[in-house]
């Protein structure tokens, strides 16, 4: 599969700078303005790499891995797009399990329940797409996971007209707290199971593997054929996590989330 340069679009600097303008003066999510909005998938993409740019000149730091977002058939009607789409994680908002998060320093906070497969070694380059079957000898590990997301109040009615934007803005990914180590050779049982997610010990619903894309290891292969055509490759260390079990939840102070997937394999957050 033959591996294409970055998308480049010429608006794209302007439009990072403004996603980023609204985000430091905590405007609501409208999308870019008409005169620099990206009119097509790939200008959405080249505005978030030069977003994410930004964000690691900045902070001083790095891609740490990535995601995948609207995976469900249902998301994918909401939004009007008839694919996944993909965001990056960086390194400097990738917490343990017990993190505590302020949920004064977003503007309306999502958590998203997940799995992360962590990569044993960087990806070569292939001149086939990657399958499910052909990803796993390259996976070493998987984690569950929440993932803070912020849709900065945006009206979810207006989503199909500002989807690009959505997507320029990093898939909306503000970083993930990762939880328990789950190895390998758990693989064949982790496929088998459902993960519940609590909030302050009171269940809100499960989900199972075969929710993200039909298996986590199928859209870890999406992701990779769909990074190959951007220029980015998955090195050794990064992860991914693979799309969210359960519906997305808005929390509030004082509440504790925890996601298990069985006893030993969990992950927690508290608001405050």
């Amino acid at each position: 599969m033959p591996r294409l340069q970055k998308p480049v679009w010429s608006g794209a600097d302007a439009a990072a700078q403004e996603l980023l303008r609204q985000q430091q003066h905590a405007l609501v999510f409208t999308g870019l303005p008409s005169t620099m909005a990206p009119a097509e998938l790939q200008q959405a993409y080249a505005t978030q790499d030069a977003l994410v740019q930004l964000l690691v000149s900045q902070r001083h730091t790095q891609i740490s891995g990535y995601k995948i977002a609207i995976t469900t058939p249902v998301m994918r009607e909401f939004v009007g797009f008839d694919d996944a789409i993909s965001g990056c994680v960086l390194a400097d908002r990738v917490f343990q399990t017990g993190h505590v998060l302020q949920a004064s320093e977003r503007q309306h906070l999502i958590i998203e329940f997940e799995l992360a497969l962590q990569f044993s070694r960087d990806l070569p380059v292939s001149e086939k797409p990657w399958t499910a079957e052909s990803m796993v000898e390259f996976i070493a590990c998987a984690y569950p996971c929440l993932e803070i997301a912020d849709d900065r109040h945006a009206v979810y009615a207006d989503l199909k007209m500002n989807f690009f934007s959505l997507v320029a803005e990093n898939a909306w990914n503000h970083g993930v707290v990762i939880g328990d180590r789950i190895d390998k050779s758990q693989f064949d049982l982790l496929w088998q199971t459902s993960g519940t997610a609590y909030v302050n010990g009171q269940p809100i619903g499960s989900g199972h593997s075969r929710d993200v894309m039909g298996h986590p290891l199928q859209a870890t292969a999406w992701i990779a054929n769909h990074l190959s055509t951007r220029g980015h490759v998955f090195k050794a260390g990064q992860w991914v996590t693979a799309g969210s079990w359960l519906a997305s939840y808005f929390p509030k102070p004082a509440e504790e989330l925890r996601f298990e997937l069985w006893p030993g394999a969990q992950v927690c957050v508290s608001i405050q």
